[in-house]
């Protein structure tokens, strides 16, 4: 069985050790064609992506809003 957990302040989704990171439309990454299918999916409107295949690491994670009272700028 999967497991699944969701923050809901930052949208992100960890399954299986995995950390997916959201992405709107027009805030995917420039190298997004050399992602593979199975890295990704959607839901709910925004596109999740391994978290591997973008580099991540936790200073990008403590950064990450979705407030928009600060200005709605995101740093994803």
């Amino acid at each position: 069985m999967l497991k699944l957990k969701f923050n809901h302040f930052t949208k992100i989704i960890t399954i299986k050790n995995q950390k997916f990171i959201p992405h709107k439309l027009h805030q995917l990454p420039k190298n997004y064609e050399e992602i593979s299918k199975s890295q990704q999916f959607s839901h709910k409107g925004f596109c999740y992506i391994n978290s591997n295949e973008l580099n991540w690491n936790s200073d990008k994670e403590a950064r990450l809003t979705s407030n928009k009272a600060i200005g709605g700028l995101q740093s994803r």
